[in-house]
């Protein structure tokens, strides 16, 4: 049984590897606008293959499932695509308004942020993390050690879920195509949170771990070399962002971490705050409260120009 679900897994990622350019799972990087300049990347259009999944076209575009369902309504999760269906790609993004080093996680976003030191350059990748009641502290922690091929020990609530599951865990996994953590571990001043590739590709922009933030391998694969013990890590639960591009504002909006629905920065209230908080007071600006109103009802997790400077 086990040989036959190893030779499956294989199976299915040497067919990822033949259809798709292997860069295709590397992250995004960019050259880092003006200080008061946030705005990154491009929407994009595509159409898919035949039975191409959301999944797979997150993998493509380096996007997780929560932007590929979010921008594209009617898309479910395990739906099966037909040949030249029309997708939107999500790969435009607002830096969060916090200071540009080290890595920052947003998690209503699924996405992280690598600021590398020396450079003008941000690097962004979608990200897995924990589900509902298991969500990593929202924190400043910092980068402790770096392991590859990592063993795993299984916590006491991820061997008793899988208990109720049928499935008994070992006390510790070697390193090996069954452990979940893949090839790369980062650990943090947070204890039992990591940042991990994963053997489990389709739940990158997804709530499925217990706690722990996943990379895409190839993500990680051209992220871990870069990054070094003490490398500062922000966490923060920002469902919002807004920003000025040029005389453009601009607001990015995620759908909350449904634990934390009811706070007043992810309703309405909240994001009419943070955008009065970006109004310059010597300008006029024009502000589109029914689309601000629009996109708090439905994120869709993509920048959209909400308002303009006219003087």
């Amino acid at each position: 049984m086990r040989i036959c679900l190893n030779l499956t897994r294989v199976i299915s990622l040497l067919v990822l590897f033949l259809c798709f350019p292997l860069s295709s799972v590397y992250a995004r990087s960019f050259s880092l606008p003006a200080e008061n300049q946030s705005l990154l990347g491009e929407i994009l259009y595509t159409s898919t293959e035949n039975n191409d999944t959301p999944a797979n076209i997150g993998q493509r575009y380096n996007i997780g499932l929560n932007a590929v369902i979010a921008a594209n309504p009617g898309v479910t999760e395990r739906a099966v695509l037909p040949g030249g269906t029309s997708i939107k790609v999500a790969t435009q993004f607002l830096l969060p308004p916090l200071p540009r080093r080290g890595i920052v996680i947003n998690l209503p976003e699924m996405r992280m942020y690598y600021y590398p030191p020396g450079s003008n350059e941000v690097m962004t990748f979608p990200i897995g993390i924990g589900r509902i009641g298991k969500t990593i502290p929202i924190t400043n922690t910092a980068i402790t050690r770096k392991v590859t091929n990592p063993i795993w020990i299984p916590p006491a609530d991820i061997r008793k879920f899988n208990e109720e599951q049928g499935i008994n865990l070992p006390k510790i996994m070697p390193a090996g195509p069954d452990n979940p953590l893949g090839p790369y571990a980062i650990y943090l001043r947070i204890p039992t949170y990591l940042i991990h590739s994963t053997i489990f590709p389709e739940s990158i922009g997804r709530r499925a771990s217990f706690g722990c933030i996943r990379m895409h391998e190839g993500d990680i694969k051209q992220f871990f070399p870069l990054v070094t013990p003490g490398t500062p890590v922000v966490i923060i639960d920002m469902p919002n962002k807004v920003a000025w591009n040029n005389n453009w504002l601009y607001l990015e909006a995620h759908e909350p971490l449904t634990e934390h629905s009811e706070a007043d920065y992810a309703s309405l209230n909240g994001i009419v705050s943070n955008i009065q908080g970006k109004l310059p007071r010597n300008h006029l600006t024009l502000i589109d409260w029914q689309l601000v109103a629009y996109l708090a009802e439905d994120p869709d997790g993509m920048p959209h120009q909400i308002g303009v400077r006219l003087n």
